[in-house]
């Protein structure tokens, strides 16, 4: 099968390798399509093993989100061949730009009809990322400021806040406020103060951390990018692979509340077109690389 592979000291680059086998409780998923994430622009450039995520020597796996269909499972699996399925895999030596990937079952969730598989790609890691991040939160019903509201983990962070009960403010471009009042937050174009939290998917730091009042929470979607603070809870998210969770976060994208939004396609053959296409700044909507 063909996946995108990066050889210590060298580019991401499309390789030959075995089909994976199965083990217990896995399933093997042909991949119909994969999202681009910013996490795979650092994977390109070796990050994870620079970052001790991976052997110095590691052969690194580009892609972390994929939707597909199941074609086999591994004793103990209970779900069915035929079944379309989306995840995240978060080992970095695990290529989701690729033809198959065997993977725990628990970690798959079915995609709902209605939902087109290229569409589906789109929801897994910004929607468990938003999701896992408002659990770092603590009890919802205050003040939340979501910075990136209309990007891809805040797009999902807003509707889910606003769901869960906090009175959420969405920090976004003034283009981008008409989206953030539809998701039921009330939309800021800057920072100001006194919130009680708030879920920073922009990336800002210590500007964002000083509008949260004494004894609040600040939540950083980038591991190690939180601000260093005793005056605030000041922690960072670490996502992990939740079939039962995305299960759920589907319905809510087949309900509606959740829209995952893909704005370009390109086959596995372009990859490095889609990853430089997903590095415009400020374009709204994923970039999803397609597999056959």
């Amino acid at each position: 099968m063909q996946a995108v592979h990066v050889r210590p000291g060298g580019a991401p680059a499309i390789v030959e390798v075995p089909v994976p086998e199965l083990r217990a409780g896995e399933v093997l998923v042909r991949i119909a399509a994969a999202a681009v994430n910013p996490v795979d622009a650092f994977t390109a450039a070796g990050g994870p093993r620079d970052a001790g995520w991976a052997a110095p020597d590691a052969v690194l796996g580009l892609g972390w989100d994929l939707a597909g269909e199941v074609v086999a499972v591994g004793d103990g699996a209970a779900i069915a061949p035929g079944t379309r399925v989306a995840a995240i895999v978060a080992d970095p030596t695990v290529a989701t730009f690729a033809e198959y990937v065997a993977l725990p079952a628990a970690d798959v969730a079915p995609i709902p009809d209605g939902i087109g598989t290229v569409d589906a790609a789109a929801l897994p890691l910004a929607s468990l990322t938003a999701a896992q991040a408002l659990d770092l939160v603590g009890e919802p019903g205050g003040d939340l400021l979501i910075t990136g509201a209309a990007g891809a983990v805040g797009g999902f962070a807003v509707p889910l806040a606003v769901r869960a009960g906090w009175t959420v403010t969405g920090l976004a471009r003034p283009a981008d406020a008409e989206g953030v009042r539809d998701a039921g937050a009330e939309a800021a174009t800057g920072l100001t103060g006194g919130y009680d939290a708030a879920l920073d998917t922009a990336s800002l730091g210590e500007s964002v951390a000083a509008t949260v009042r004494d004894g609040g929470a600040y939540i950083a979607v980038l591991p190690g990018t939180e601000p260093r603070t005793d005056r605030i809870r000041s922690v960072a998210v670490s996502v992990r692979a939740d079939g039962q969770r995305l299960a759920g976060l589907f319905d809510l994208a087949a309900q509606g509340v959740l829209a995952p939004r893909v704005r370009a396609t390109f086959p596995l053959a372009r990859f490095d077109e889609a990853l430089a296409a997903a590095a415009t700044r400020g374009a709204r909507g994923k970039v999803v690389v397609t597999v056959a």
